[in-house]
């Protein structure tokens, strides 16, 4: 529901924004560029996890799973630059940008009867590269498909308050997932040098699977979790060409 509001909040805005432009007599030039923009993130996938735990009696003895939300929104922000060619009626532009948000999880688990149980997903930001390649339906006005690919740290943690230290095996992982990000976006002119522009991403990390074993007095506790978020992004933001 979340991310259905969000892509019709995108496209409701891609609508206004190009019918402003048609109105416009300035003009998008070819040339490099930089701005900001800001707007929201939504995090959305999950988390699978598994809790085996061995006693030394030969098979295992308790198996515990759970599927974790990683549903969360946050504030986004991001500074971006390139350089942009208009030819033909055609778009072609390559750019750098990094992203600041905030995609925090926790969930707490009752495994075996026992509260106390916690997952925590967390993210902050993300940086990459992107390609527009579009359209240009008049000289104030751009319409474009986005290809790019951002990196984006994540930190994952479970940990279990109702076992021994060191018995309870403890994850607590870090990992830079690289994913491919699609989109769209319309950019229009305010002024010779300004104009603005809003975007659409969906960045699709792939699954993740993290480990950690706890061994003590001949009980072995293993945990893993298999992490699979993907990011949805849509930002406004102001262009300042050179």
């Amino acid at each position: 529901m979340k991310k259905n509001l969000l892509v019709s909040l995108c496209l409701g805005t891609m609508f206004a924004v190009a019918s402003q432009a048609s109105a416009s007599s300035c003009q998008i030039n070819s040339g490099a560029y930089a701005g900001i923009s800001a707007g929201l993130s939504a995090q959305s996938g999950k988390s699978n996890f598994v809790n085996s735990t061995n006693g030394g009696l030969g098979p295992q003895v308790v198996q515990n799973t759970h599927n974790a939300s990683l549903s969360k929104n946050s504030m986004a922000a991001a500074l971006f630059g390139g350089y942009g060619m208009k030819f033909s009626g055609f778009w072609a532009a390559a750019e750098l940008f990094y992203q600041l948000d905030r995609l925090n999880t926790k969930e707490d688990m009752t495994l075996s009867g026992n509260s106390g149980n916690t997952l925590k997903s967390s993210s902050t930001g993300a940086y990459g590269a992107a390609v527009h390649l579009g359209f240009v339906p008049n000289n104030n006005c751009i319409a474009y498909a986005i290809l790019s690919v951002e990196a984006r740290r994540f930190n994952v943690k479970f940990s279990d308050t109702t076992a021994p230290v060191n018995i309870q095996a403890v994850l607590k992982k870090s990992y830079t997932s690289i994913a491919f990000a699609p989109g769209v976006g319309v950019r229009f002119a305010l002024s010779k040098n300004i104009s603005l522009r809003t975007e659409y991403k969906y960045a699709m990390h792939r699954s993740k699977k993290l480990s950690a074993t706890g061994t003590a007095g001949g009980v072995t506790d293993v945990v893993t979790i298999k992490h699979k978020p993907q990011v949805h992004t849509f930002n406004v933001g102001v262009v300042y060409s050179f």
